[in-house]
């Protein structure tokens, strides 16, 4: 029984260092993501990237930053997930500031094989 629990423990570990080994080798695409637009009730952009799977169902955030005189931290206000195109969509009620979109990290696989598509920050504007 012990020696059962042995092999089954070492199987375990060395499907784990597999796994790990896998997404750490994985090669790395440019993501990058805009807004198009932003007012008072909706923001909208895109994440764009050569490696089409990096388009699809990223989690995008919006970011409100306070003006240099403001007291504050910076705060997400908004997140949503990117269409198959690479188009996203945050609705709400926004004031006027400085706004930013984040795009997370993620590993996609094509063909099999792991693709990290690389997190991205777009540019701080004022909406």
């Amino acid at each position: 029984m012990k020696r059962l629990a042995f092999v089954l423990a070492v199987a375990v570990a060395a499907t784990a260092v597999f796994a790990v080994g896998t997404a750490a080798g994985a090669k790395s695409a440019k993501s990058t993501v805009t807004i198009s637009s932003g007012n008072g009730n909706e923001f909208k952009g895109k994440v764009s990237s050569a490696q089409k799977a990096c388009r699809a169902n990223r989690k995008v955030t919006l970011y409100k930053k306070p003006y240099s005189y403001e007291e504050g931290e910076v705060e997400a206000v908004g997140t949503d997930k990117t269409d198959a195109a690479g188009n996203w969509t945050i609705e709400g009620a926004f004031i006027a500031g400085l706004y930013y979109a984040r795009v997370a990290n993620a590993l996609v696989h094509v063909n099999g094989e792991p693709i990290r598509c690389n997190v991205d920050l777009s540019v701080t504007m004022r909406y």
